[in-house]
């Protein structure tokens, strides 16, 4: 088991902005995503790699343990410590011999395979051992969001506390699924659950699963599941509400001249015919082939295709003498 250097994973530097990370991750998720590289088993790998690196920078305390554990895992592993009690002030002495002592009290949250895989039939997997040494061997994308205690008298007169464990979890999903909708089967304690996420849901926002968290006491009522889900854009996509802009790569020819073009809309492959004439950014609107209404999946946003010219990099001579002729004219 190695150092992971999480900066070096995302292709960013130590002070990078939590906008560049977010940046950073959708695009090398999108470069190494399974369904992208099925005959590279490699891909796989570092799509996971790029998910863990990103669970850990986004979030403020696990980037600030990373930052000062990091390269001295093995020291801390040694002295015991875990994410939760760590305390800065003992691990600056460790030199001196003196350790943690502390236990990891992680709650137990959601499955990480299922939530890498999901419908997806297994794909996927967990955290590196690198990272459950720092971070505790429960499940990350299930750290207790909150906690609610209430206080029962029982037949005797004894006080019992049932506390509630509120429970958050990330799950990402590509465009394609927040458009069609699709599922996530995630796994609470010994509970295993199928979660539908609606059509057109917006990236960043938050299922709520009534009574499907867990509880600190036998018998006591479960909390809540907050789910938030997380959204890869592809590359030349762009959302805006529930409309959706393509960036269409369109030769110079056709631009000039006019013809057609194929776009890849969300709902399959669509004819657009291009003007002679047509320049570089010209938007065309496809009515009702965007993103469709959160919970209200019959009515859709539209598609717009924004037009990219590409000039051609290599010229024949006789190509070069008539684009000559017409720059005279």
């Amino acid at each position: 088991m190695e150092y992971k250097n999480y900066y070096d994973i995302l292709g960013v530097s130590k002070n990078a902005s939590q906008d560049e990370l977010k940046k950073a991750y959708r695009k090398k998720a999108a470069k190494y995503h399974p369904d992208k590289n099925p005959d590279d088993p490699s891909a796989e790998e570092k799509f996971k790699e790029v998910g863990e690196a990103y669970e850990v920078l986004k979030d403020p305390e696990k980037r600030e343990l990373y930052n000062k554990v990091g390269k001295d895992w093995k020291q801390y592993q040694r002295a015991g410590g875990s994410a939760q009690d760590f305390n800065w002030s003992d691990y600056a002495r460790q030199g001196q011999g003196r350790g943690f002592g502390g236990r990891q009290n992680f709650e137990q949250g959601f499955d990480i395979n299922d939530l890498f895989g999901g419908a997806r039939g297994g794909r996927g997997g967990g955290f590196s051992s690198f990272f459950e040494t720092i971070f505790g061997g429960g499940a990350p994308f299930g750290q207790a969001q909150g906690q609610q205690t209430r206080t029962y008298r029982t037949n005797t007169g004894q006080r019992q506390n049932h506390t509630k464990q509120h429970i958050k979890a990330d799950v990402t999903i590509s465009l394609q699924e927040a458009y069609e909708g699709t599922s996530r089967t995630i796994r609470v304690g010994d509970e295993k659950m199928k979660v539908k996420i609606p059509a057109g849901i917006e990236d960043g926002q938050r299922l709520k699963l009534k009574g499907k968290g867990s509880t600190k006491t036998r018998g006591g009522a479960r909390g809540d599941l907050y789910l938030r889900v997380r959204i890869n854009m592809p590359e030349g996509y762009e959302r805006k509400g529930t409309n959706i802009y393509y960036d269409q790569p369109v030769d110079l020819y056709t631009a000039v001249l006019g013809g057609e073009t194929v776009v890849r809309t969300l709902k399959g492959k669509a004819k657009l015919n291009i003007p002679a004439g047509t320049s570089g950014g010209k938007l065309f609107r496809l009515a009702g082939m965007g993103m469709p209404q959160f919970r209200n999946p019959s009515k859709k946003g539209d598609f717009f295709v924004r037009i990219q010219v590409k000039v051609p990099e290599k010229l024949s001579q006789e190509e070069k003498e008539l684009f000559k002729k017409l720059a005279n004219k």
